[in-house]
């Protein structure tokens, strides 16, 4: 082979770099979830958007949050009512003091009747539940969100025993004592004081609809009920509707 200068110089001179291949174009988020299985769109959104994802539900949870408080403060109560210790074998049924009631009153759609049945065991007997439901009555009594208790004997005793109930003979007008004179019930004050602190509805139209179980049922109004005219209200329902 000759060797010529013009073959030195090609030998020399650095060979043509190969061709890089054309990359492919960037693809859209879109465009790569269309070209995934479910299955992968699935783990794929979750492994990246998950914090995303989170954020808007805790949005959306604090949005419904708001907008469900918002919406009850446009409700008043009307009554409140703690049904303590009923014994009976039948469901009790609040519809009596929560839409008979409410219609005798004729109240309107925002105008509530708070009505709802516990258990409460005393002394040596009282259980964490009792304790719990103890509690939740003196939140209710201390806020002045509750106005009436029905309950049995120890319940009555137990919480006239702390001053809890009104005193119906002095308190009720005389057309209200005059329907509930016979049927008054006495227990004991703070300071061993005897006084009228509830009624005895047992055998009433009332009594029986909800299905009180209690021997007999008793009725009183909390001291400090904030609604009296509502309360005041029942005791004529029961006893001339």
């Amino acid at each position: 082979m000759k060797i010529t200068e013009e073959s030195m110089n090609q030998q020399n001179s650095p060979q043509d770099p190969a061709p890089k291949p054309e990359s492919e174009p960037k693809r859209s988020e879109l465009e790569k979830l269309k070209a995934m299985t479910w299955k992968d769109r699935a783990w794929y959104i979750w492994a990246y958007y998950k914090v995303h994802i989170g954020l808007i539900i805790a949005a959306l949870l604090i949005l419904q949050a708001a907008a469900t408080s918002l919406y009850h403060s446009t409700f008043h109560t009307a009554l409140y009512c703690i049904i303590i210790n009923s014994q009976s074998q039948e469901e009790i049924n609040l519809a009596p003091i929560q839409e008979d009631f409410a219609q005798y009153l004729n109240l309107g759609k925002k105008d509530l009747i708070n009505a709802e049945s516990n258990f409460i065991t005393y002394g040596d007997n009282a259980s964490e539940l009792s304790y719990a439901t103890m509690a939740k009555v003196s939140a209710l009594v201390f806020s002045k969100d509750l106005d009436i208790i029905i309950g049995d004997t120890a319940t009555v005793r137990h919480f006239a025993s702390l001053d809890g109930y009104i005193d119906l003979e002095k308190d009720l007008s005389p057309e209200l004592l005059s329907l509930v004179q016979d049927r008054l019930f006495y227990a004991a004050r703070e300071d061993g004081s005897e006084y009228a602190c509830a009624v005895d509805i047992s055998n009433t139209p009332f009594a029986a609809e909800i299905h009180l179980g209690q021997n007999p049922p008793l009725l009183g109004i909390i001291i400090n009920s904030t609604r009296r005219e509502n309360a005041d209200a029942l005791i004529r329902y029961i006893f001339s509707p």
